[in-house]
């Protein structure tokens, strides 16, 4: 048996998916199920301010983004990405507001717009990371090693790599690789900026890339403020190829935001391996 072979016990398993799910449907919502009280409310408040404060600055244009799946006129699921990520209180919003640009308004009449889209996006994120931490919480306390259970949290390793790029691993002892992963995403992301005359991030004209820009987390959001008076006056040589990267880019820090993840859960399954491998 390999350490490759790890893998939480199939109770532990279960436990763990319908904490995932509990938590994508209402962020806190599985941490409230394992009683852990103040981080419920700390992921529930959080997820929520955002996404109402970013509907509200961007006067619910978000919507215009998204897709409804349905039977005949009525709505079943809205599809709003990455808002969804919250998803109980998209899927409210959706059905109370209808924006088709806020009725006719040109997109720089709204002032906040693009703060309001960033904030919202940060809402589904914030779902998202509120289930892997929840996921890394059932994991670590399933273990019966005194020392397991001081290690970093998974969710807390994935989501520090997800808001600077190979931080997560860096945490976790990995320190070569968090430089090489973190180097490398940061690398490709400035480069396609670059050759988008830093104009990259504009969820009208581009909101399919948009949404994988802002996988990029942290350092993509910042970028996105920053960078906002900045405007494709023409059709620069190289603009789809920066685009392609700023997204490429934001889609691997997933990736490794998810490693991160599986690497400090395999630092806790390690020291249990009696308990903890999978038959």
């Amino acid at each position: 048996m390999t350490t490759q072979d790890l893998a939480p016990c199939e109770s532990t398993r279960a436990q763990i998916a319908s904490t995932v799910w509990f938590s994508v449907l209402i962020p806190g919502l599985g941490h409230l199920l394992q009683k852990q009280r103040g981080w419920a409310l700390f992921w529930f408040v959080t997820s929520q301010f955002l996404l109402i404060s970013g509907f509200y600055l961007a006067d619910f244009s978000q919507l215009d983004y998204g897709s409804p799946l349905g039977i005949g006129g009525n709505t079943i699921i809205y599809f709003l990405i990455p808002e969804s990520g919250n998803f109980l209180s998209t899927q409210i919003f959706a059905r109370m507001y209808d924006s088709i640009e806020s009725g006719g308004r040109y997109p720089t009449e709204i002032p906040w717009r693009n703060l309001g889209y960033i904030m919202s996006a940060m809402s589904g994120f914030c779902g998202i990371f509120s289930a892997a931490h929840a996921a890394g919480t059932l994991s670590r306390s399933s273990a019966s090693s005194s020392h397991a259970k001081t290690l970093l949290n998974p969710g807390s390793a994935a989501l520090l790599s997800f808001m600077l790029p190979g931080l997560g691993h860096y945490k976790t002892g990995r320190k070569f690789k968090g430089v090489l992963l973190g180097g490398s995403i940061m690398a490709l992301f400035i480069v396609g900026m670059m050759l988008g005359d830093w104009a990259d991030f504009d969820r009208q004209r581009h909101s399919y890339y948009w949404v994988g820009q802002m996988c990029m987390g942290g350092s993509g959001w910042l970028t996105a403020l920053m960078s906002e008076p900045a405007k494709f006056t023409s059709v620069m040589p190289y603009q789809d190829v920066g685009l392609l990267f700023t997204t490429a880019a934001g889609f691997f820090n997933i990736v490794a935001s998810l490693d991160a993840f599986h690497r400090a859960e395999h630092d806790i399954l390690i020291l249990e391996p009696s308990n903890n491998i999978s038959e």
